[in-house]
C-alpha cells in the first residue's frame, strides 16, 4: 500500500509499505480521508524539540471496512466508519480495534465525518458543563473553534462571540451562529465584549489558537468566577500566565483536552449523530483537497493558512 512517511522536517516521502495485518478484535479500514491535523504542524515542521525520525504520523481517518477479525461481530466488509487512531492514518489501509469505530449512514460523506476532531470538540464543550443561555467567548476560530461554535448554540448557549485574525473565519463564523465577530487587529475586543456583558465579561472564554496571545485575551474577557477553557493544543515554548490575576478572579479553569478512550468514543458517537441529523455541518469547514502524493503541499498550506483556509483533507 502507499503510505506518506514523515522522513524529517517538512518532508513526507510516499512509500510502499506492507497492508497490516489485523487481530481477532480489529478491522482492516481502507482509508478514503485522513484530515491534516493542527496539532501535527509542529511536528511537520521539526518546532518539537527531541522528536524521532521517520514518523507514520495521521489520526484523523473516515473510509470503508475491508476485513475484519475473527471476534468481530458489529462490523462487516464495505461498512463506511470513521474511526479514533492515534497514528498511521496517512496510508491507503489501517488497521483499528472494533472498540474504536463508529459506523456511519451509507450516504454520510466521509469527507465530512472526521470523527476524530469532531469528538474532540464534542467533549470539550461537554467539559464546561454549560448552562442555558450562558455567554461564551471563542478565542480562535479555525477548524476546531467552528465546530465547537455549533455545538454551543446546539447545547444552548446564549450571546456567542467569535474571535479571530482572519476575516474570512469570522464571515463564516457568523454564517454558523455566532452573534458577535471581532478581529483583534482591528478593535480593542475586551472593550467590546465588557460593553455587551454589562462590565462583566463572559460566563464561558475558550482559548483554541494554542499560543500565548491566545491564552492571554481569553483570560481578559472572563468575568469573576466564569469558566476558562483552554482548548488550544500548546506546543513547543511553555506558556505564561498571571496566576495571582487568575487567582483573583476564581476562575473556574478547564482542560479541555480528553485522553480516555470510552469519553473520546462517546463525544464521536454524539457529534456523528449531529452531522447525521444535519445539526452540524462541517461542509463549508472542509476546503481543501490533497492526493497523497501532494501531502507536503497539504501541510505548507495548513502552516500558512491563507483567507480562505479552514481545513485540509488528504483523499485516497
Amino acid at each position: 500500500m502507499k503510505a506518506a512517511i514523515l522522513q524529517g522536517p517538512r518532508e513526507f516521502v510516499v512509500k510502499e509499505v506492507a497492508v497490516p495485518e489485523i487481530g481477532e478484535n480489529e478491522v482492516l479500514v481502507r482509508t478514503k480521508i485522513c484530515g491534516v491535523c493542527t496539532g501535527e504542524l509542529d511536528m511537520w515542521e521539526g518546532k518539537v524539540k527531541g522528536l524521532e525520525f521517520p514518523r507514520f504520523i495521521g489520526h484523523e481517518v473516515s473510509g470503508i471496512v475491508e476485513g475484519v477479525g475473527s471476534q468481530v461481530t458489529d462490523y462487516h466488509v464495505g461498512d463506511h466508519i470513521t474511526v479514533w487512531t492515534e497514528s498511521k492514518g496517512y496510508a491507503e489501509f489501517v488497521a483499528v480495534s472494533q472498540d474504536y469505530l463508529y459506523k456511519l449512514k451509507p450516504d454520510t460523506p466521509l469527507e465530512y465525518a472526521l470523527g476524530e476532531p469532531i469528538a474532540c470538540a464534542v467533549n470539550g464543550v461537554r467539559k464546561l458543563n454549560m448552562d442555558l443561555n450562558e455567554s461564551v467567548c471563542l478565542v480562535g476560530c479555525g477548524f476546531m473553534g467552528l465546530i465547537m461554535l455549533q455545538i454551543f448554540k446546539i447545547s444552548g448557549a446564549g450571546l456567542i462571540i467569535a474571535v479571530d485574525t482572519r476575516d474570512g473565519m469570522l464571515n463564516l463564523a457568523k454564517q454558523l451562529g455566532a452573534t458577535q465577530v471581532f478581529n483583534p487587529l482591528k478593535i480593542n475586543v475586551r472593550e467590546k465584549i465588557l460593553e455587551l456583558t454589562r462590565g462583566e465579561g463572559v460566563d464561558i472564554g475558550v482559548e483554541t489558537g494554542g499560543n500565548q496571545k491566545t491564552l492571554d485575551l481569553t483570560t481578559e474577557i472572563v468575568r469573576m468566577e466564569g469558566k476558562l477553557e483552554v482548548f488550544g493544543f500548546h506546543q513547543g515554548e511553555p506558556r505564561q500566565v498571571n496566576l495571582g490575576y487568575w487567582n483573583w478572579m476564581a476562575f473556574q479553569l478547564i482542560n479541555g483536552h480528553s485522553r480516555s478512550s470510552h469519553i473520546y468514543m462517546e463525544g464521536m458517537r454524539l457529534g456523528l449523530e449531529l452531522l447525521e441529523m444535519q445539526k452540524l455541518n462541517m461542509e463549508p469547514l472542509v476546503t481543501h483537497h490533497f492526493s497523497v502524493e501532494k501531502i507536503n503541499e497539504a501541510f505548507k498550506l495548513a502552516t500558512s493558512k491563507p483567507d480562505d483556509f479552514v481545513k485540509a483533507v488528504i483523499n485516497f
